[in-house]
């Protein structure tokens, strides 16, 4: 073979024949060490003979003119067609091939050189033009081969892995080839199921990376057309072919980083929605939600005219669909986690950055879709985030108890991220906005920025899966949570619209057609929205992950527990919840690094559970994340210290109701197993307590919250209280609390039982009083409706009418619902500890409290209630009565509360509880009839008795009365801010809900009061000698 290449044809390709003689030597000089292995394995296999591959195949000649499908040997013959190399001299041999199939694959039309006859086919694969399909079909052939190990074989897969690297570094040398289209079309056709072209795919890249060679822009032209294809698929038309190449890809660690580029690092979208845009964007985005804002949905169509069976055999399709989609995901996530060092932190980045420029997703549930829309990735994109990572964290997850959740690190959301590309960075950590969250408890003023002075070498992949999962489903599967309560709410308003139109006869057929087609496609996105969230084995695991979350985070808050590890250790072992629990006034590093949006995921998707897939809760994964959810709400719902934030507290009261044993969604042993959370939980003694704390003080001082918002979290507080009194245990909890405030009624810190009677009189005060004021506007609306002052109306008058009445009908029902809760919790209160209620700081509102309340329901007034099917309105006057009259028999045996009842001047008069005793009669309440008249007589009683020292304050000085409730004053104490004088009952009342001075709004408790004995002592002087003056006067007259 002629060195000389002056004459080569070839030459021409290059700038000059010295270029050319340059190239060649190079590619000479890189196939040198293979053909030094050729030259030896030959010698080796001459000393045998022939080795068995030259055997089968005849000559070594043949078999490489077999295996190229070209030959030197212009005379024959040839059994099957060959290219023949006019210009090439000698035998083909391992010494000479390389060289040969180098100018074959240079050949502009190797078709016009094919000798030799055979099939059609077999004509075109010999003459095949295009270099990159030549190549890969030689290495097929070899695979082929029935002995692939021998040396001519091995021979010739590594010449067509050189000839195919210097085709993809050196595109150019191949004139008028497009060398990376042909690269791409085999790819993609052949990639996801032949191994040959895997195999020689493998080699490729390992010897690119050998070479140092940069990625050929071919391998990302793949990923964009797998990108396009899967951005128009959908989850029953998905083409899983796809997903192989994306498969193999991850399983290279050469090309895995394609996979993990950022919008930002390839010039795309930047926004959070360019993330969809990407190779993993677009199969995650594959679900039963649309992709797209304005698309339709595809599954559920025509729902309310379906059977509920049809109804759930769409819905196991797609759970069917999504699980498989789910497995291979987290195949492909975990293969680029494994696949190299580059590939674990490339994914951890891109996930870190898609949740990063996401994270407007979690405040716009409730913000127009088209916001969303343009702006961040779909609904369906984020929800499969959220599962796959939660597939990822199953190994440390699965057991709530195990010792792995240690490993996670508090300060991880705290510490700044490894992808910022800073020497501030901390080694895998991918935090992104994490560090910019609210967290369980604020720091101490002036050290927001010491928790940032102790930070790791490196995190854990535990710690950074841990975090990032629980940001994607704070960003997914809560933000669809809640359009999920927000589509079923719309539905039930849509049905009951379409309903009243109906029953009114003013809708023309288009109206009513428009409204039918309005509410089933609010029920397709209804059914959608909820398939998307519910699969079975996403369930489970979301399930288990929080579990464990609960856990960790009561592991956190018990760092302080005299049994815990010194803070300078890292924990070793888990903690167990004992009662007491460690005090929570003491500033707490570990729960100042975690977001809130933990809770917020914890308790979205207990409630979004209980509420669509109930069952769960009493069989496997569900039943065992009980104690874990009650350890949780112990330790934090009842803690200011431990949880800063009322709501998330709040929002605790309500998981803790779901796991009431009466609860509707127990069943059978379940119940059983519910009864032992409440007895025999290590923290159930502490329980009391906590609903009480809580109770509170989502009310009171900083901390309150909206106030017709602290009436829908008290709601499932009086059940849990309601229940907890039935159980023995909690009642003498109740009483002991109780016990305690009594003693401690005047301290600094008002006692917690204190301030939750005082708050239970308020709310029955407002809520009764609500209650009554919607019944008289109902009877007033329905009043003109049946007088046929609506006749007279316009259509859309009358529907905003209908609408009043339906809207206040609303408010009637919940605020009569919680008044009798309010109520119901009094009696139970009042029968086992009345000295609360009669102590001086409370007995006169108590007392006015249920005269105003009975004097409507039993004087005059109560005709303006009356309406026709008032349980529709949850308002029952005859049980109201029964309730109320109960209360005053528990409190009437003391002489403090009588006399209370009869110095209220707003509501009580002689007639009340006659009126009272005769509505009893009629209603079938004639025992309590007898006691109100017992009562009756002692409060005439205690009026006469006290009528004298009335008499006495009407004549008394200015100074002798209280400033704010104008009577005589029993025990004066003086203000220390503003020095006002007032009686010690009424501040003591002020001081419960305001802990200020009411005549300068400065601090102040009860302990800082003090004692005007001198005036004391002028006012019961004084009463000594008017006493005295009276007594004399009366004497003259007799």
């Amino acid at each position: 073979m002629s060195g000389d290449l002056s004459n080569n044809p070839f030459a021409a390709l290059f700038g000059s024949v010295k270029e050319a003689e340059q190239f060649s030597k190079s590619y000479k000089d890189e196939l040198q060490p293979l053909s030094e292995i050729k030259s030896v394995e030959r010698d080796k296999s001459s000393c045998c003979g022939r080795d068995d591959c030259s055997r089968r195949s005849g000559t070594e000649t043949s078999l490489l003119e077999s295996l190229l499908m070209l030959t030197t040997n212009p005379n024959g013959p040839h059994p099957a067609p060959r290219v023949l190399m006019d210009d090439s001299e000698g035998i083909l041999d391992l010494q000479s091939f390389p060289q040969v199939l180098f100018e074959r694959l240079l050949l502009e039309s190797p078709s016009n050189n094919v000798v030799g006859a055979g099939s059609q086919s077999e004509v075109e694969d010999a003459g095949q033009s295009h270099a990159v399909v030549y190549l890969f079909n030689c290495y097929a052939r070899c695979c082929a081969q029935d002995t692939p190990q021998c040396s001519v074989i091995k021979a010739v897969q590594s010449a067509v892995v050189t000839n195919l690297g210097t085709a993809v570094e050196q595109p150019e040398v191949y004139f008028g080839q497009n060398i990376e289209q042909q690269l791409k079309d085999i790819l993609l056709r052949d990639l996801p199921t032949d191994y040959y072209t895997q195999d020689l795919l493998n080699k490729l890249t390992q010897h690119l990376q050998e070479q140092e060679s940069p990625r050929s822009p071919t391998f990302d032209q793949v990923l964009v057309e797998v990108t396009s294809r899967l951005s128009e698929a959908s989850l029953m038309t998905l083409d899983y072919q796809l997903i192989n190449i994306l498969d193999y890809y991850s399983l290279n660690p050469f090309l895995a980083t394609c996979l993990t580029k950022r919008p930002d690092e390839t010039n795309q979208d930047r926004s959070g929605r360019g993330y969809q845009n990407t190779p993993l964007g677009s199969l995650l985005s594959v679900s039963c939600l649309p992709k797209h804002l304005g698309q339709n949905y595809h599954f559920f169509q025509n729902p309310t005219k379906q059977q509920a069976s049809d109804i759930k055999a769409t819905e196991n399709s797609i759970w069917m669909a999504q699980n498989t989609l789910n497995n291979r995901l987290h195949k492909f996530f975990r293969n680029l986690l494994k696949v190299s060092s580059e590939g674990r932190s490339g994914l951890l980045s891109w996930v870190e950055g898609c949740l990063e420029a996401n994270s407007g997703r979690a405040g716009l549930w409730q913000v127009h879709g088209q916001v969303q829309g343009t702006m961040y990735v779909c609904d369906g994109f984020m929800v499969n985030l959220g599962a796959v990572m939660l597939q990822l964290a199953q190994p440390f997850t699965q057991e709530p108890k195990s010792p792995k959740i240690l490993k996670i690190d508090h300060r991880y959301c705290k510490s700044p991220s490894s992808s910022t590309g800073t020497n501030g960075g901390v080694e895998g950590a991918y935090t992104g906005d994490l560090g910019k969250q609210t967290c369980l408890v604020p720091p101490p003023e002036g050290e927001e920025d010491s928790m940032l002075q102790e930070t790791p070498d490196q995190y854990s992949f535990i710690s950074s899966c841990f975090f990032l999962t629980h940001r994607a489903l704070h960003l997914g599967v809560q933000v669809v949570c809640q359009k999920l309560y927000k589509m079923e709410q719309e539905v039930g308003r849509l049905r009951h619209q379409y309903q009243e139109i109906v029953a009114s006869g003013t809708a023309t057929q288009l109206v009513r057609q428009q409204m039918e087609n309005t509410m089933e496609s609010r029920t397709t996105q209804l059914f959608s929205l909820k398939a998307a969230i519910f699969e079975p084995n996403t369930s489970d695991n979301l399930l288990q992950f929080m579990a464990t979350s609960a856990e960790w985070m009561v592991q956190c808050a018990l760092r302080f527990h005299p049994d815990a590890e010194p803070a300078s250790e890292a924990p070793q072992k888990l903690l167990e919840v004992k009662v007491p629990l460690p005090p929570d006034e003491v500033s707490h590093p570990a729960l100042q690094c975690i977001p809130e949006f933990l809770v917020e995921n914890l308790t979205e998707t207990i409630k979004a559970t209980r509420r669509y897939n109930a069952q769960i809760f009493d069989f496997g994964t569900g039943s065992q994340a009980l104690p874990h959810l009650m350890s949780f709400i112990v330790v934090f719902m009842g803690s200011p210290g431990r949880m800063n934030n009322p709501h998330l507290r709040a929002h605790l009261a309500e998981i803790l109701e779901i796991l009431l044993p009466n609860n509707e969604s127990s069943i059978g042993m379940m119940a059983g197993v519910r009864e032992q959370l409440f007895t025999s939980h290590s923290a159930s003694p502490h329980i009391v307590t906590a609903i009480i704390h809580v109770f509170v003080t989502i009310e009171v001082s900083a901390q309150a919250v909206a106030f017709e918002e602290k009436f829908n979290y008290r709601k499932p507080m009086y059940e849990i209280m309601k229940y907890l009194w039935g159980v023995p245990v909690h009642q003498e909890r109740y009483k002991e609390l109780a016990s305690e405030a009594l003693a401690n009624m005047e301290s600094a810190k008002p006692p917690l039982f204190l301030k939750f009677v005082n708050v239970l009189i308020n709310d029955a005060i407002f809520l009764l009083g609500e209650g009554l004021d919607y019944m008289m506007q109902i009877k007033k609306l329905l009043k003109e409706r049946d007088d046929g002052e609506w006749d007279t109306l316009t259509p859309e008058q009358k529907r905003e009418k209908e609408s009043s009445v339906h809207h206040t009908t609303l408010l009637a029902r919940f605020h009569n619902m919680m008044g009798t809760s309010t109520i119901r919790t009094l009696i139970r209160l009042t029968k086992e500890m009345p000295q609360m209620f009669t102590h001086p700081t409370l007995v006169d509102r108590m007392a006015a409290m249920l005269n105003y309340f009975l004097a409507h329901l039993v004087g005059p007034k109560r005709r303006d209630l009356k309406v026709n099917d008032m349980d529709k309105y949850e308002f029952r006057p005859s049980e109201m009565v029964k309730d109320i009259c109960t209360i005053y028999t528990h409190l009437g045996s003391d002489d403090a509360f009588c006399l209370a009842i009869s110095q209220d001047g707003r509501s009580y008069s002689a007639k009340l509880f006659q009126q009272a005793h005769d509505v009893l009669c009629r209603v079938g309440g004639g025992g309590l009839a007898g006691d109100i008249l017992e009562l009756q007589g002692k409060v005439e009683a205690a009026s006469q008795a006290n009528q004298e020292v009335e008499d006495l304050a009407t004549e008394a000085p200015e100074e002798f009365l209280d400033p704010i409730m104008s009577h005589l004053m029993t025990d004066p104490v003086t203000l220390p801010s503003s020095q006002i004088v007032c009686d010690r009952s009424t501040i003591a009342r002020h001081l419960l809900s305001d802990q200020t001075d009411p005549f300068n709004r400065a601090p102040l408790t009860m302990e800082e009061v003090l004692s005007n004995t001198e005036l004391k002592d002028k006012i019961n002087q004084w009463l000594i000698q008017k006493k005295a003056e009276r007594q004399k006067m009366e004497s003259e007259m007799t």
